[in-house]
């Protein structure tokens, strides 16, 4: 081709001038809808941030959340997701990540007062909770409630014992025994609450079987809360339910002193010897187990996991009778004459 000759045009400038403005404006409402989706997506995914940072609805207010030292930052994120700390473990963890140094984490037992949002959990993990004045309370495996609040009400100071008792009659069973730690500010309402809301997670694992028991869930605390009285180990827990189930399979009176000892709120190893045998046996209560065939009408007191455990799958045996021996060991019979026999070999 030589200098003289036209140099050939674009294609787009070879076009009609109409031509030229429609493909003109189809290029611009590409790029136009490339911007308005990307600027939707953004949109959409600052709105998704923005709700994930949000506290939930059960963020657990005045309940510690425990870190314990050498936990990864996904397994930071995941166990305060699964606390309900926070909604999502990947937001808490690339916020952890990339927003914070991760060696700054502190291993702490932390206790929100009110919700807060997915950032400021996050700062609050940077910062430790080590001034956090927190009180240790431990409710003992079969305590009952009036002894549970007498001692709450030496520990709290707005703790008003009386409310308590009222109010947690009708839960006796349910005030789950834990180790919990707490705010020195909590009170009556506070404590109940904590522990009826422990009962519920940590017996929803157990849920599948307490639906195929042939007892109620209200008949299995009942007898878990006598098995917690009755038995020391939850191998003799074991057996102990067997025994009474037995019992109670043949119309069988389940005879356990534990629920005199509830009715009269003294301990048995206090009372005169012979008191027990001649006087007590012989009290008109529905809670006495020697005149009453069946359960009692309510629990005798607060009952762990492990007794809980023990009336879902009791020992298969034939065993009718046990007596726990001098030497703190249990000693099963299966009829009435080797019982007494045990009573004479390991008792006295």
């Amino acid at each position: 081709m030589t200098e003289d000759q036209p140099q050939p045009e674009s294609n787009f400038r070879n076009l009609p001038p109409e031509s030229q403005k429609s493909r003109l404006g189809l290029y611009l409402k590409l790029i136009t809808g490339l911007l308005l989706f990307c600027l939707g997506a953004v949109v959409f995914s600052g709105l998704v941030v923005y709700t994930l940072n949000q506290p939930g609805n059960q963020f657990p207010v005045n309940k510690p959340v425990t870190i314990e030292p050498g936990t990864s930052v996904a397994a930071i994120a995941a166990q305060l997701k699964a606390q309900r700390v926070v909604q999502s473990e990947q937001l808490l963890y690339y916020v952890l990540v990339f927003m914070h140094n991760p060696a700054d984490l502190k291993a702490s037992t932390y206790v929100f007062d009110e919700p807060i949002n997915t950032l400021a959990v996050a700062k609050r993990l940077t910062e430790g909770d080590f001034d956090t004045d927190l009180v240790r309370f431990t409710h003992i495996e079969g305590e009952r409630a009036t002894l549970l609040a007498s001692r709450a009400a030496k520990v709290f100071p707005s703790f008003n014992q009386q409310a308590f008792v009222e109010k947690a009659a009708i839960y006796e069973g349910r005030l789950f025994p834990e180790t919990y730690f707490v705010p020195p500010s909590f009170t009556d309402q506070d404590l109940l609450t904590l522990m009826l809301e422990t009962y519920q997670e940590k017996t929803k694992p157990l849920q599948p079987e307490i639906l195929a028991s042939p007892l109620t869930e209200d008949e299995i605390i009942i007898l878990a809360s006598i098995l917690e009285r009755e038995a020391n180990s939850p191998e003799s827990m074991s057996i102990v339910s067997g025994i009474l189930q037995n019992r109670l399979a043949i119309d069988m009176p389940l005879q356990a002193d534990a629920t005199i000892e509830y009715v009269i709120e003294t301990p048995l190893g206090e009372l005169p010897p012979g008191q027990l045998a001649s006087e007590l046996r012989e009290l008109d209560s529905p809670y006495n187990s020697y005149l009453n065939i069946g359960l009692p009408p309510t629990p005798i007191g607060n009952p762990g996991l492990d007794a809980i455990t023990a009336v879902l799958n009791p020992a298969e045996t034939k065993y009718f009778y046990y007596v726990t021996g001098n030497d703190g060991e249990f000693y099963y019979a299966e009829t009435y004459d080797q019982h007494l026999q045990n009573i004479a070999q390991y008792l006295r």
